[in-house]
């Protein structure tokens, strides 16, 4: 449920506050009421204000200020109108789930502990309360989202073909295929009656061969092509080394399938396709990582784990010791008894927080030591490729795409909606 991107997002803007209250202090006023919830014109400055500063932190050009207090004001009204709807429905975030959120925060911000974030937030003019109910609220909302939204998204398989095709992740000009046949060959100009006996022998091969005869002991049986004494495997190639003929048969057959029989000037071929390798044009990278896990607990805070693995980094840099005997001495993952070594991983398997670190390294070299929702690691890569993807992997990415571009738009439609249904009343609401 948690979405540490967002939350990361929301801290530092909120880190990043400057105390309105000044600006507060001044004559406050219900701007909207929603569903007859109102929202103040101090909530919408303090919004306005953070937006603002982080805007000018990242250099980002500022509408003008009516604009940007219109936008805020719109923005606090879905929000609130999500809410309500959240709790109507019965949602809940409980004080666990909303200090796991916050301690999320203060590490994705190298903050040691939620009584530091605390600090640092109000030591910057940050009410922490007002903050923890943020961020409750947002919580909130994403349990809303996903329940009414993204869980009703449904991605079929022929989209994810048509995208497929359409990105010439089945079709490309040259992927890698392995087939067999069985030819019947026919004579040059063969009369009418060759090419009808022909075309019956090779009709009887087929259905043979899918009544579950074995295809190569009937390829050295009776094919004619110079392959029969391989069982009439022709080999791994690129499909433009194939004939045209051949390829576009195959195109739509699964590995192990026999095409029908079809007609070359050499006679009827009937195919059989053995293995379709990844389109060699997309590539992922792959990493080869190692970690030393050390848990946060009663009996050892994350300053402690850090201090540890600092102490175990020095050793493994000295060459006092190895980076696999101390972690199968002292990981607390599975993959102690492998030394740590966590394999070839692609993107995406790991935590955020762990796989930002894991790409930044270069190869052979030791992290800091760096905390997740896990506990506290130290990781070294040690290899690097770039691989194929397989048609799963790429075809589990298209989804994953769709899937996030559907839930946008259902979403977007959706709010709307929701808005629409609610009650909304503009009082006293300009800048």
């Amino acid at each position: 449920m948690t979405n540490f991107k967002l939350f990361f997002m929301i801290s530092v803007a909120l880190l990043g506050w400057q105390s309105v209250s000044a600006q507060t202090r001044e004559v406050d006023a219900i701007v909207a009421l929603v569903n007859s919830e109102p929202i103040m014109r101090s909530e919408v400055q303090q919004r306005q204000s953070r937006l603002m500063a982080q805007w000018a932190a990242e250099r980002v050009s500022v509408p003008p200020a009516a604009e940007v207090y219109q936008r805020v004001l719109d923005g606090l009204i879905e929000e609130r109108v999500i809410l309500q709807l959240g709790k109507d429905a019965g949602f809940r975030i409980t004080d666990t789930e909303l200090n796991e959120a916050l301690l999320g925060i203060a590490r994705q911000n190298n903050i040691a502990s939620l009584r530091a974030l605390q600090s640092k937030y109000e030591g910057e003019g940050g009410n922490w309360n007002q903050y923890r109910e943020e961020i409750r609220d947002e919580l909130m909302r994403q349990q809303v989202r996903e329940r009414e939204v993204d869980a009703r998204v449904r991605v079929t398989e022929s989209e994810i073909d048509q995208v497929m095709k359409e990105r010439s992740l089945l079709s490309s000009a040259a992927p890698d295929i392995n087939m067999a046949q069985i030819l019947i060959a026919l004579p040059d100009s063969p009369s009418a009656v060759a090419v009808a006996e022909a075309k019956q022998k090779a009709q009887q091969v087929v259905a043979q061969v899918r009544a579950g005869a074995d295809f190569s002991r009937l390829a050295m049986q009776l094919s004619d092509a110079m392959d029969k004494t391989r069982g009439g495997v022709m080999g791994l190639r690129s499909a433009d080394r194939y004939p045209q003929l051949f390829v576009d048969s195959v195109r739509d057959l699964k590995v192990g399938a026999v095409s029908d029989p079809i007609r070359s000037d050499a006679g009827f071929h009937i195919l059989k396709l053995l293995e379709r390798s990844a389109n060699a044009g997309v590539m992922t990278t792959e990493t080869q990582v190692r970690h030393i896990l050390l848990p946060i607990t009663g009996n050892q805070t994350e300053a402690q784990a850090k201090v540890r693995l600092a102490t175990y980094k020095a050793q493994i840099e000295q060459g006092r010791t190895t980076f696999a005997a101390l972690a199968r001495e002292y990981s607390t993952d599975s993959s102690a008894v492998q030394g740590g070594d966590l394999g070839w991983v692609a993107a995406g398997l790991f935590v955020p927080e762990f796989e930002r670190v894991m790409n930044a390294l270069p190869v052979g070299k030791l992290s800091e030591p760096f905390t997740s929702r896990f506990g506290v690691h130290l990781v070294e890569v040690t290899n690097r490729r770039e691989v194929a993807m397989s048609v799963r992997e790429q075809r589990a990415r298209v989804q994953n795409q769709l899937r996030e571009k559907k839930a946008a738009e259902a979403y977007v439609l959706w709010l709307s909606e929701a808005r629409a249904r609610a009650f909304v009343e503009y009082k006293n609401a300009a800048l």
